[in-house]
């Protein structure tokens, strides 16, 4: 009986051990499966939060389209929250135009990017970029999808291709050069303006087109403008290719970086040569007498009126010689306006000839012309002058039709001071001593003072 005992007791010692072990090392599984259990949760959590900061739509599908996960960002693109995206098809977030080739992505494992156009909850489209992978989970097809909003990315994308169409296509020259200067990209309308083609341009600085007669105090300028970050707008004397010259007008721009440092420039600019040769045909047209090229009335009287500030402020004297033509009326009669043309414009070359660089020469109307001789030292000096005059308006003159003929001249002179001490009052002198010499037989001249021959009038002035 002892020794059964004794045999019982061993039993449970032994028994009391195993159980200890086995309670042990299910202790240790339950530990090892909470460690494991945390730290899969915390990997989930992990890559749960990894997934709600993108800043793309990320969509889970299943069997080819049954949404069974996704992120907050999908749910802002989309519309629905994201208990309503749970379940519903993928394909109820597409526009049915693009139902085929998402389908097409999916079945064949295409993970490249594509674009196409998503439906909100409210029924609006937007520009959708999607990658997707393909995968097996659990017995299921799985689709893991992103997707970015491109709407912003492509609207400014079209208004870029409107503004380099325009930019391409516009008939002003656009330049845009470095902050140093070298030409960085010029425009068509540039090459056909100039005739350097964009790979002739590229890295030259237009300095290149520089005319040369614009004074560096101009360039100076202009640099000292744009350095200050601030518009330069003006006219430009260039030179093509070819070496021919034309004007722009040009307006250069510094381009800002979000530091306001200047990294380039724009320069905008147009061809106003026609303009400018335009503007000097008028000016030429309100100064100049367009038959004869000489000083029109306004200009000469324009001339007459400085002659005589400086003559008063240099207490110097000057003549004023009135010259009407002899025998004009008769060859317009006789032959023509053609032929009256020619004569003026022969009078008008012979007059020229006959005066001094500082000495000007208009023609007042019909066949009335004037001469302001200044820094008179002699009354002979204008007499010697109005000699000359008198001998060139004297030789034949070849007409349209090859005949020759001629005509005289009448000529008063009147002398600043003496005579008149203003513009109008030396026309009035000088014209009431040219009919003076009309009266007494023309073809000559004589002097306001006097309408004796000037060979009588030796005074030194």
């Amino acid at each position: 009986m002892n020794a059964l005992n004794a045999l019982y007791q061993a039993y449970m010692q032994q028994c009391g051990v195993v159980l200890l072990l086995v309670c042990g090392a299910l202790l240790a599984v339950m530990i090892w499966y909470l460690h494991a259990r945390r730290r899969l949760c915390m990997s989930e959590e992990h890559f749960r939060n990894l997934a709600e900061a993108s800043f793309e739509g990320i969509i889970l599908s299943r069997n080819g389209g049954v949404i069974c996960d996704s992120n907050e960002r999908a749910s802002e693109m989309s519309g629905f929250s994201r208990q309503e995206l749970l379940e519903r098809s993928l394909y109820c977030l597409i526009a049915p135009e693009y139902h085929t080739l998402v389908h097409r992505a999916i079945a064949d494992g295409f993970d490249g990017p594509y674009e196409i156009e998503g439906v909100r909850a409210d029924g609006s489209r937007y520009l959708l970029e999607v990658r997707g992978k393909t995968f097996q989970s659990g017995g299921h097809t799985m689709r893991a999808s992103t997707l970015r909003d491109v709407t912003a990315r492509r609207a400014k994308e079209a208004q870029l291709r409107k503004l380099s169409a325009a930019v391409e296509h516009s008939p002003a020259s656009i330049v845009i050069t470095n902050r140093d200067g070298a030409i960085e990209y010029v425009n068509p309308a540039f090459s056909r303006l100039t005739g350097y083609s964009m790979q002739e341009a590229l890295g030259q600085n237009p300095r290149i087109l520089k005319a040369g007669d614009q004074p560096e105090e101009f360039y100076r300028e202009l640099w000292a403008v744009l350095l200050r970050g601030e518009e330069w707008r003006g006219e430009f004397h260039n030179k093509r290719k070819d070496g021919s010259l034309f004007w722009e007008m040009a307006s250069i721009s510094p381009i800002l970086n979000n530091k306001g440092e200047i990294i380039s420039f724009v320069a905008v600019k147009e061809n106003i040569t026609e303009r400018k040769e335009l503007r000097d045909r008028l000016e030429q047209m309100a100064q100049f007498d367009m038959l004869t090229g000489l000083p029109n009335r306004r200009m000469f009287l324009d001339r007459l009126s400085q002659t005589v500030a400086i003559a008063q402020r240099t207490e110097q004297r000057f003549a004023l010689l009135f010259v009407d033509l002899d025998g004009f009326k008769r060859i317009n009669d006789s032959y023509g306006h053609e032929a009256g043309d020619r004569v003026l414009k022969t009078v008008a070359a012979r007059l020229a000839a006959c005066i001094r660089m500082s000495d000007t020469v208009g023609r007042m109307g019909g066949d009335e012309f004037t001469i302001i001789l200044s820094t008179l030292a002699h009354y002979e000096d204008a007499g010697q002058v109005a000699d000359k005059i008198l001998d060139a308006l004297s030789r034949p003159i070849t007409l349209p039709d090859g005949q020759q003929d001629t005509v005289g001249s009448s000529i008063g002179i009147s002398v600043f001071p003496e005579d008149a001490q203003d513009g109008d009052g030396l026309l009035a002198t000088a014209d009431d001593a040219m009919y003076k010499v009309k009266r007494n037989g023309k073809n000559s001249y004589c002097f306001y003072h006097s309408c004796k021959p000037v060979a009588v009038v030796q005074e030194t002035i």
